[in-house]
């Protein structure tokens, strides 16, 4: 009887042992049940944020992509009648403040500039614009007109505006080359602009969209003063610009230069170093072998 007491004993003790085992078992895996639905729920919340993160910067992209102001340019500058490459300079500096809420003018700026590479007007220029010598002789120099521009635009429209122009030749080949050239610091804003002109082409699908007075028979408007006087251009693009978003274009950004890098090493620092090791060089003693 004992041995078999013992048999019996050490079977219970086995399928107990078996019981436990398999009650870990079924244990281990509700729990790895509910890590996996924490895990999964946590990743869902992941996703979420993400998705709101996403839909937030959208809409401030489209927030940066429509300020509320916009200020169109049309300078006038120095000029010959002649195809060969000429350094323009800017002789009259116009300005429209479009509100784009409103869909109407705001305010403008207006200033003559006096030239100061070419100071003499030619008899072309005269006849072309209508500005004469004596109007650019008294005017402020370049720098001193953007000091009033600057404190204009901080005044009436703050950060919240873009420039524009009916295309890039106000701000890609006359403004910034003539900063560049006298070293007259612009804002970083201003290296990116609304080229109405190229909307115009893309909302028409055209290849060429011709002069300030066809784009405007574009959109059923007649020119309204005088061509190439600076105020009334820019006043006639901001009619353009207003006809445009009123057919349903977005006047969004869509031209602009990279603002240029500074060099790490500036050729100055350059001839600097090259005079600092000659002379180390220089300075040294030669090493003198005792054979």
């Amino acid at each position: 009887m004992t041995a078999v007491m013992m048999m019996m004993v050490q079977q219970w003790a086995g399928a107990a042992a078996i019981a436990v085992l398999l009650l870990l078992l079924v244990a281990r895996k509700a729990r790895a049940g509910v890590s996996r639905a924490g895990a999964e729920a946590r990743a869902a919340r992941a996703a979420a944020e993400l998705l709101a993160e996403e839909a937030e910067d959208r809409r401030r992209r489209r927030v940066k992509k429509a300020p509320r102001y916009l200020v169109v340019v049309d300078f006038e500058c120095t000029c010959e009648d002649q195809e060969e490459p000429f350094l323009h300079e800017i002789i009259e500096f116009p300005a429209v403040l479009l509100d784009l809420k409103t869909r109407r003018e705001a305010r403008h700026f207006h200033a003559f500039v006096r030239p100061t590479e070419r100071p003499v007007l030619s008899d072309f220029c005269t006849r072309l614009t209508g500005i004469d010598q004596a109007t650019v002789d008294k005017a402020e120099t370049l720098d001193r007109v953007l000091v009033e521009f600057d404190a204009w635009l901080d005044e009436f429209a703050g950060e919240d505006y873009v420039l524009a122009a009916d295309c890039q030749s106000d701000l890609r080949h006359f403004l910034l080359p003539e900063c560049r050239r006298k070293k007259i610091r612009v804002r970083d804003a201003w290296r990116s602009w609304v080229d109405i002109g190229r909307h115009l082409m893309v909302h028409f699908d055209l290849r060429r969209p011709g002069n300030l007075q066809m784009k405007l028979a574009k959109v059923g408007l007649a020119f309204e003063g005088t061509p190439h006087r600076g105020l009334d251009d820019a006043r006639n693009i901001g009619r353009l610009a207003l006809a445009l978003q009123a057919r349903g274009v977005s006047l969004t950004v869509n031209d602009g230069v990279v603002r240029p890098r500074r060099s790490a090493v500036t050729k100055k620092e350059k001839r600097l170093r090259s005079r600092e090791e000659e002379a180390r060089r220089r300075r040294r003693k030669p090493v003198v072998v005792d054979w």
